[in-house]
């Protein structure tokens, strides 16, 4: 088999392509959450005697607890293309399973490259997992906290030049908060893509649902079709018992006729 008509060919290179897409989107998620400063982290009078008013803005809406849209809508963009480069994968490994196992029918393949094919879905893998741990690794975790403490702290109106003392249960509170509305939006991130799963099943039901009325309705019209054959069978085999009780020969001639008839009556009810 060529290698341009061989399917592995094929799937290979669409998972390559996938997996350099939920790379560069892993990046950009990465980018979008690791680098971003929050206000509340810079002494005012550092900004005052630093930044400008326009960069205190820009500085601002790179929080990502304010651009919470964002962040959520590049994670989302990132698990599609996992899910994307996941059905390829297993593609890829259909078509190596079925080489495995008819050695016979697939000479052309050597024992080395099954092997190679073999290794080359572990590598696949391996990239899948690696960007699946990357999306919730503990330093994303920990910087979406620490913006939400920010987020938590801004809304509680406390100051940066509170002493240590009174900071103490602010802190408390500032972690319970921030915790808590975490929590709250990995819930709603798992409900989006549980009511993502109950729409697709839906969509599968509704298929299902319709292809199994139009096979009904074959069945149902194979059904009529073998009646009628039925019936015309039954005409044939009440004029050959008529036939049977005579010895002349155009009668016997007319019985092969009519055998042959219904040997051509039977396949046509059967593949047509």
């Amino acid at each position: 088999m060529d290698s341009h008509d061989d399917p592995y060919y094929v799937f290979r290179e669409d998972l390559l392509s996938k997996l350099d897409i939920v790379e560069d989107s892993l990046k950009r998620y990465e980018d979008i959450v690791k680098n971003t400063v929050s206000r509340d982290f810079i002494p005012l009078f550092l900004y005052l005697y630093y930044y400008s008013a326009a960069h205190f803005e820009s500085m601002k809406i790179k929080d990502t607890s304010v651009n919470r849209a964002q962040v959520k809508d590049e994670k989302k963009q990132l698990k599609r293309h996992i899910k994307n480069a996941e059905a390829t994968l297993h593609d890829v490994q259909t078509t190596v399973r079925m080489v495995d196992k008819n050695r016979t029918k697939f000479e052309n393949i050597d024992n080395e490259e099954l092997l190679n094919r073999k290794k080359f879905i572990d590598i696949c893998k391996h990239r899948i997992n690696q960007a699946r741990d990357g999306m919730n690794s503990q330093g994303i975790k920990t910087k979406m906290l620490k913006d939400q403490r920010a987020l938590t702290k801004r809304r509680l109106g406390l100051a940066n030049t509170q002493s240590v003392e009174d900071n103490e249960e602010d802190n408390f509170i500032e972690n319970g908060h921030a915790s808590a509305q975490l929590m709250i939006e990995q819930q709603e991130e798992t409900l989006d893509e549980l009511d993502g799963a109950v729409v697709r099943v839906s969509h599968m039901a509704e298929n299902i649902h319709e292809e199994l009325g139009h096979q009904n309705k074959m069945l149902d019209e194979l059904q009529d079709d073998l009646q009628n054959a039925e019936e015309q069978l039954g005409l044939v085999m009440g004029k050959l018992s008529k036939i049977l009780k005579t010895k002349n020969k155009c009668h016997l001639g007319t019985i092969v006729i009519l055998s042959v008839i219904v040997v051509v009556l039977f396949f046509l009810v059967i593949y047509t």
